[in-house]
């Protein structure tokens, strides 16, 4: 729940001489969870043990503020500070954050985004990101993650009004994997400001019907090489929630990595479930992916099973367990890794997690 800050407060924290917007709120959630990680099946010159942790799981602030301009436009912001109570780290705007103005006809939006990925069927409150295959597996070639596996820095996009549940996005970065070019290089040199990645979401959502297309084109600043290649995805998705509860959903995947040795590219299937029931809620989902074109034994399967209850409306907690099996020559890991199996092909990624989530 949002609670409305009062602006001359605001204003002070931000610039003592500075008028505020009346209608800015703060927001947010914490997620913590106590997991149990292991890697397993690596190659005999490694040696793998479990770890027990305490993690953070993505806990943000939201800061947002809106300004109305008349005739039904606006102005506004969104500020997602992610921090973690972990160890203290934190990312300042690391999260979906912008500066936009809309309208009837739409918006436009200049900032860090979900592209491609984020938008995927899987829905839990209690989780740990390596719940999310969506982000995970799905977003790799063999390891090589393709367009982030999440946020998109230097974006700039526009969404389109919902027209009877059909909505359009178009959106462009001009350095998809982090700093701009500098527009200065060596006699010769490829230019590093000639990348730059472009991606179209299609999406309906109306009642009991979710589905979306999401293209996805991205060129590597400063050209490909035979380790960094350029990027080409396609995402298909559809869910239906039946009226007893239980939301059935899948989603299929053809990425590609365009080295100048060669391509790269592989097939991925996506099939979430979960069934709410009272105060609680159960998740299943199910990942596979294929072999990758040159890669022997590159396949890979995972899946995760979680259960989550609500403590309130706001707090709920859960546990889960999420599971990845390599082929001997894959290397895909769990969304944020954690402990990397890009060194140990084939090995073999296992978690499970008590989570606590309480938002604000």
């Amino acid at each position: 729940m949002q609670n409305k800050l009062i602006a001359l407060a605001v204003a002070g924290m931000v610039s003592g001489g500075a008028m505020a917007q009346s209608n800015v709120t703060i927001s947010g959630q914490i997620r913590m969870s106590v997991d149990q990680y292991k890697l397993s099946d690596v190659p005999a010159a490694f040696t793998a043990s479990t770890e027990t942790r305490i993690t953070d799981e993505s806990s943000r602030l939201f800061i947002k503020g809106r300004e109305e301009l008349g005739d039904g436009m606006y102005a506004g912001f969104v500020f997602d500070n992610r921090w973690a109570l972990d160890n203290g780290a934190s990312t300042s705007a690391g999260g979906n954050s912008n500066i936009h103005i809309g309208g009837k006809w739409g918006q436009i939006a200049m900032g860090r985004q979900d592209l491609h990925y984020g938008t995927a069927l899987e829905s839990y409150k209690a989780f740990t990101n390596q719940n999310f295959l969506g982000n995970g597996p799905l977003a790799q070639v063999n390891g090589t993650v393709i367009a982030v596996g999440s946020r998109t820095p230097n974006v700039i996009m526009y969404d389109s009004p919902n027209v009877s549940g059909f909505t359009a996005r178009i959106a462009a970065s001009t350095a998809f994997a982090g700093a701009e070019g500098t527009g200065v290089r060596a006699a010769g040199a490829a230019d590093p400001g000639k990348g730059g990645a472009a991606n179209i979401g299609l999406n309906y959502a109306n009642g009991p019907i979710k589905a979306g297309y999401s293209y996805w084109k991205a060129t590597v600043e400063g050209g490909k090489t035979a380790v960094v290649g350029d990027q080409r995805g396609d995402t298909l998705q559809f869910g239906y929630s039946f009226p007893m509860g239980i939301t059935v959903g899948v989603a299929w995947n053809k990425s590609k990595l365009d080295f100048t040795t060669g391509e790269r590219s592989r097939t991925a299937w996506l099939l979430p479930i979960s069934y709410d029931f009272g105060s609680n809620r159960v998740n299943f989902t199910y990942l596979s992916a294929g072999n990758t074109t040159g890669v022997a034994n590159s396949g890979a399967k995972a899946y995760t099973l979680a259960f989550g209850h609500s403590l309130s409306k706001r707090t709920n907690v859960g546990i889960g367990y999420t599971k990845l099996t390599n082929e001997t020559g894959a290397t895909y890991n769990l969304y944020g890794g954690g402990t990397s199996t890009a060194a140990t092909p084939g090995a073999d990624v296992s978690q499970v997690a008590l989570t606590v989530y309480h938002s604000f």
